[in-house]
């Protein structure tokens, strides 16, 4: 079986999710039919040549596919044949009520009509006509509110009907083939699309890929290893999603699901939440590696929710590119409407010893790169090791103002399930983002600008981001002068020495701490990452270095947030100036925040 979705994508790369609609598609190439059931009266269901086959003395039968979506307005299509009677099912609900629509082609007869509790019920429509025997036919039922349309098509001879009614009670249901009184009908493929069920609404927002078990504990999934799969579902509907659960698919026969259903129970708006336990996913011996494999999440839920969220998992361990080759797996464009992006392969500088090829940001010959810009460059996704380096050579000129002062400039960042993290490189950013600048970055934005020959610098991934991931480099500029550009070459991500507790949970080897927004007027959100498990707390001060706030934090050696109201020790909102944030006992992780 081959599925399809409604695919949303995050900078043309990444994560891919499905929320208020989705597709499904099988055309029985695998000849197999166990993951449909029979239902209502009896029929003889079989699949054999890439197509399934059925007859029945009874009306009306169908056969539905297992885990498919349900839903109220859709449309499926289907390709088949009949001597008597082929068609499809729609809205087909627990007690086998629903709606069915079909041609019988020995009787020149077309009807919509009801099913009621397994049995025939009230004809909704009938259309009469010259109908061909011996013919396949295309079928499409098309269900919208109470309204109904059978479209009907003979591909071989051109000709086509539509057969319209009203179906006065509506309900969501599942899809499927229909038969009755049938000597050998067949069912060549069929294609499915609607709007899934219920009002609430979940995004994956993290994963995790636990191989400590059955691999080497790097937290990637490699050819022969079987990863604990942590899910993270954060709901973003207006309403609760009560007794929820998963089940994973792989969509792909290269990945084996092992442990496919986990328990999220109530997952209330804005709530994000793993799974009571996690998925268990195998790559055997043999799986191609660098490679990224599609996967299914089906989540359900009270009052008949289901919701399918497609994702991919990648199969490997790091990245090296000298841009000579592997650079077409890279993506590019704008982070914005509106903003220019000029990144691109270049032949105009490089640094790999007899290469001729880099990344650029720039003019694609010698002229300089545009004003007004704001765009990514980004690795395919890829597993990143415990202990991994992201190391790169790069060699800039772009717009600066009085030192350490730029107007322009380019930054690193971690992305996983469309989240992304600023990175910190080794030995720093060279400048900070003025306040003049009229580019996207927020003031005191720490970037590379400047005019600097090829130098390499290094990021010591926390070993908490361990797992399947993107780096992406952005670069932006304001809307007055501009210079050469950006160049990137010999881009390596992979293993260092990493450290781990005795419990083999990852450990972070230096902390982090940055804001979502800066300058900020009311609130701000806080990201940070301790080493290890520890107590500390975020102290705020003023320029004169009084204390305005302190409040407290808990590391588990993951990714936290915190969100503060920008009010003092009193509860009293501070005005507006410039403060620094820190972590105490990491002084290294002073953030300034200008209040507007």
């Amino acid at each position: 079986m081959s599925y399809k979705f409604i695919l949303f994508f995050l900078f043309g790369v990444i994560f891919v999710f499905a929320a208020n609609a989705a597709s499904f598609y099988d055309d029985f190439a695998d000849n197999d039919i166990s993951d449909w059931e029979p239902r209502c009266v009896p029929g003889n269901w079989s699949v054999y040549d890439g197509m399934v086959h059925g007859s029945t003395t009874f009306s009306p039968t169908f056969l539905t596919p297992l885990n498919a979506f349900v839903f109220e307005d859709g449309e499926i299509t289907v390709s088949a044949g009949a001597v008597h009677v082929v068609g499809i099912c729609a809205r087909l609900d627990e007690d086998d009520s629903g709606i069915y629509a079909y041609v019988s082609p020995d009787h020149d007869v077309a009807r919509i009509r009801l099913a009621n509790n397994g049995g025939q019920s009230t004809i909704f429509n009938s259309l009469n006509a010259d109908f061909p025997s011996g013919v396949e036919y295309e079928l499409t039922l098309i269900c919208a509110g109470e309204n109904l349309t059978l479209n009907i098509d003979v591909p071989s001879t051109g000709e086509s009907w539509v057969l319209e009614a009203i179906d006065p009670n509506p309900h969501a249901g599942i899809f499927g083939f229909h038969m009755g009184d049938e000597p050998d009908a067949y069912w060549d493929w069929i294609e499915a699309e609607g709007a899934v069920v219920g009002s609430g609404d979940a995004d994956i927002t993290w994963m995790t890929t636990n191989d400590q078990s059955l691999g080497d504990g790097d937290y990637t999934l490699e050819p022969g290893e079987t990863v604990d799969l942590g899910i993270q579902v954060t709901g973003n509907g207006s309403e609760p999603l009560l007794n929820t659960f998963g089940v994973l698919q792989s969509m792909n026969s290269d990945l084996v699901v092992i442990d496919n259903y986990v328990t999220y129970g109530t997952i209330d708006p804005g709530e994000s939440q793993f799974g009571s336990s996690d998925f268990s996913v195998l790559a055997p011996s043999g799986t191609p590696v660098d490679e990224v494999y599609d996967m299914r999440l089906t989540l359900m839920a009270d009052g008949g929710y289901q919701q399918l969220i497609s994702f991919s998992l990648p199969v490997g361990n790091g990245l090296e590119c000298n841009v000579e080759s592997g650079a077409e797996d890279w993506t590019w464009g704008s982070m914005a409407g509106g903003w220019s992006n000029d990144w691109h392969v270049s032949s105009e500088k490089n640094y790999s010893t007899g290469g001729q090829y880099s990344f650029k940001c720039g003019h694609s010959s010698s002229g300089d790169y545009s004003n007004h810009h704001f765009g990514y460059l980004v690795t395919p996704l890829i597993n990143l090791p415990l202990g991994t380096t992201v190391s790169f050579w790069s060699w800039i000129d772009a717009q600066t103002q009085d030192l350490p002062e730029a107007l322009d400039g380019g930054l690193i960042q971690y992305g996983r399930c469309g989240s992304w993290i600023d990175l910190v490189p080794v030995p720093g950013y060279t400048h900070q983002i003025t306040s003049g600048s009229s580019g996207p970055f927020d003031d005191a934005t720490e970037v590379f600008s400047g005019t600097l020959p090829w130098t390499q610098y290094q990021v010591y991934l926390p070993d908490s981001l361990a797992g399947p991931g993107q780096i992406r480099f952005v670069f932006g500029s304001d809307d007055y002068g501009s210079r050469e550009g950006w160049y990137l070459d010999e881009i390596n991500m992979g293993d260092s020495t990493s450290i781990e507790d005795h419990s083999g949970a990852p450990v972070i080897t230096e902390p982090v701490l940055f804001v979502s927004e800066n300058p900020f007027s009311a609130s701000v959100t806080f990201t940070y990452l301790l080493p290890g498990v520890v107590d500390s707390s975020l102290e705020i001060f003023d320029v004169s270095g009084r204390l305005v706030t302190s409040i407290d934090v808990y590391s588990e050696g993951m990714v936290q947030t915190l969100l503060w109201n920008g009010k003092d020790s009193s509860g009293i909102s501070i005005p507006s100036g410039v403060y620094l944030a820190k972590l105490r006992g990491y002084d290294q992780t002073t953030v300034r925040l200008i209040k507007i």
